[in-house]
C-alpha cells in the first residue's frame, strides 16, 4: 500500500508540473498554437522517448490546422542509411532548412493546450501531451477508442520552409 501511495503522489506531482511548464514550441499561452507540421521522432520506441532528442524525424507527419489534421509525407529526404530501418528517404534531420511534402488524407481534430483529439470512425481519441525539450510526448487517454492502441507518439514541430506538391 505504501508503494502504491508513493507512485500515486509522484504521478500527481508529474501531472501538476506538466500543466505549469510551457512546451518548448510555445512562448506563452497567448502565443500557443498547434498549427504547423509535426513529425514523429525517428528513434523513439513504442513507449520510449527518442534516443537522439528528436534530432532525426520520420518522413510521415501531420499538418495541424484549426480543427483538421492532414497526413503529410516528405518527398525530398537526402538520408540514405541514417534511418531506423536503413531505407533511403525514410527520415530527415529536424534541422533541414526546407522540405517538400505531399498532402494525403485528412480528418477532424480537436486541440486544447494539453491535448490532441483525433476523430476517426465515429470516436475521438484524446492524447495527453507532455513537453520534453524540443518535442512532445502524446499519450493516449485511458478511455480509448476501439481503434486506438497504447503507443505513445513523440512529435516535433518542423520549423523550416515547407513546399506542398
Amino acid at each position: 500500500m505504501k508503494i502504491c501511495m508513493t507512485h500515486f503522489l509522484c504521478l500527481i506531482g508529474i501531472l501538476l508540473a506538466s500543466v505549469s511548464i510551457a512546451p518548448a514550441h510555445a512562448e506563452t499561452d497567448k502565443d500557443f498554437t498547434w498549427d504547423g507540421i509535426w513529425f514523429e521522432c525517428e528513434f523513439s520506441g513504442r513507449q520510449a522517448p527518442p534516443r537522439d532528442d528528436c534530432a532525426m524525424l520520420d518522413d510521415d507527419g501531420f499538418l495541424f490546422s484549426k480543427n483538421k489534421v492532414t497526413y503529410m509525407k516528405v518527398l525530398n529526404s537526402p538520408e540514405t542509411d541514417a534511418c531506423k530501418k536503413k531505407r533511403a528517404g525514410q527520415c530527415f534531420q529536424a534541422s533541414m532548412p526546407k522540405i517538400t511534402v505531399s498532402e494525403e488524407r485528412s480528418g477532424k481534430a480537436e486541440f486544447t493546450r494539453n491535448t490532441i483529439g483525433l476523430r476517426f470512425l465515429g470516436c475521438t481519441q484524446i492524447f495527453n501531451t507532455y513537453p520534453i525539450g524540443d518535442y512532445i510526448e502524446a499519450r493516449p487517454d485511458e478511455d480509448r477508442c476501439y481503434w486506438a492502441g497504447e503507443k505513445y507518439f513523440y512529435l516535433r514541430k518542423y520549423l523550416g520552409e515547407v513546399t506542398v506538391k
